[in-house]
């Protein structure tokens, strides 16, 4: 007679290790965050490849750890935010192919550019400028992609044919109203990266920038990896 698997078990996805040999002391001292970003880290390092694959549910780290749901979301946000992990409509994730997560991976850069903004900011139009040109130093194929009242036309217009395709998406000073296109793209599997002046857009992984200089650093640092 077969015995039965514990439920926990049996939601965990093939290729990954059971939760149960993971540990985290309870001490109030202890960074609980931390700790588990860096369990995960190290598995989803490990057990990636070069396709999407199904990684543990934020419920079930939750359930195992027994902290609260919101704090698992931030670690996978973090997560998601180093590459390694992708999160998509449906509270579903997924480990992020090595192939996308590796540094240089952007080929072809698509910008995002609102027409209304664009005509009436000077302000919006530098910025934009200054994103294309950083581009244009690191000999990096960009788009511009103009939109003018309905941001999901970005998604119709990432799906063209490019040569190269565009594999990532640089949105400046997305509005709140973008969060389903933003999630959309992912879902589709670019690589997405929402740039903000600190207003919310409904993005979680989004980057503040602050002045003109940012600009450069988080595309430096956060997309380029140089």
């Amino acid at each position: 007679m077969e015995t039965a698997l514990p439920h926990s078990r049996r939601r965990i996805p093939d290729g990954l290790p059971d939760l149960n040999g993971l540990e985290c002391c309870d001490k109030p001292s202890t960074d609980k965050a931390g700790v588990i970003a860096a369990l995960l880290r190290q598995i989803a390092a490990k057990t990636r490849n070069d396709h999407l694959q199904p990684f543990y549910s934020m419920r079930l780290v939750a359930e195992h750890f027994h902290v609260a749901p919101a704090m698992v979301s931030r670690v996978y946000h973090r997560l998601s935010a180093e590459g390694l992990l992708r999160t998509v409509w449906g509270s579903k994730t997924l480990l992020e192919p090595i192939k996308s997560g590796r540094n240089g991976a952007c080929r072809c850069v698509g910008i995002p550019v609102s027409l209304i903004r664009f005509t009436a900011s000077s302000d919006y139009r530098t910025s934009i400028l200054l994103l294309q040109l950083e581009m244009w130093n690191h000999e990096i194929d960009e788009h511009l992609l103009f939109f003018e009242t309905q941001e999901d036309e970005i998604v119709n217009l990432c799906t063209r044919n490019h040569h190269p395709p565009v594999d990532t998406v640089i949105w400046l000073f997305p509005s709140e109203s973008c969060r389903q296109t933003l999630l959309r793209l992912r879902d589709l599997g670019f690589r997405v990266f929402p740039l903000t002046d600190g207003s919310k857009c409904g993005a979680h992984d989004s980057y503040v920038i602050s002045d003109h200089s940012s600009i450069r650093t988080v595309i430096r640092r956060q997309i380029l990896k140089i």
